[in-house]
């Protein structure tokens, strides 16, 4: 009887950090995903940003009219979300962040720190696990980084 107690404690608690681990791989796919789409690509359709982000015909979002080369254009219209708004709602599945509720803030600085704009949303308190992204890209001829966190509500 105790061994088998034993087993099926082992068991459970195998299982519970393989979920984990599958979790936290899945997220880090996400988070790295939306980073790079965000720098690498002009978005689907490329004039995205003369729409309503909520608008469905929107496929990607994409900073860059050539891989880490920001349009200044785009981008604002990007950080110029309000978390919580019907824009950045629609922002998470266009970003492919929507297959476990997953939920983000996204800032872009310039490498001093010095902060150009930024979307926060706050994290609930009870979050367990959060996945940070970074990557350099130009804007306006200036080295930039863009800052991503992406976490499960």
């Amino acid at each position: 009887m105790v061994l088998l107690a034993i087993y099926f404690t082992s068991s459970v608690a195998v299982t519970d950090r393989m979920g984990e681990a599958e979790l936290r791989a899945e997220m880090e796919e996400a988070t790295q995903t939306a980073a790079n789409s965000l720098l690498r690509t002009p978005g689907d359709p490329s004039n995205w940003e003369n729409a309503p982000i909520n608008d469905t015909g929107i496929r990607s979002l994409g900073l860059a009219n050539s891989r880490n080369l920001l349009d200044a254009e785009k981008t604002s219209a990007f950080f110029n979300i309000t978390c919580g708004s019907a824009e950045y709602n629609a922002t998470v599945p266009i970003l492919g962040l929507s297959r476990r509720a997953y939920a983000y803030n996204a800032s872009l600085e310039y490498l001093n720190g010095t902060l150009i704009y930024s979307i926060n949303r706050t994290p609930p308190s009870s979050i367990v696990q959060s996945i940070p992204a970074e990557r350099l890209a130009i804007l306006n001829g200036t080295e930039v980084r863009l800052k991503m966190v992406v976490w499960r509500e």
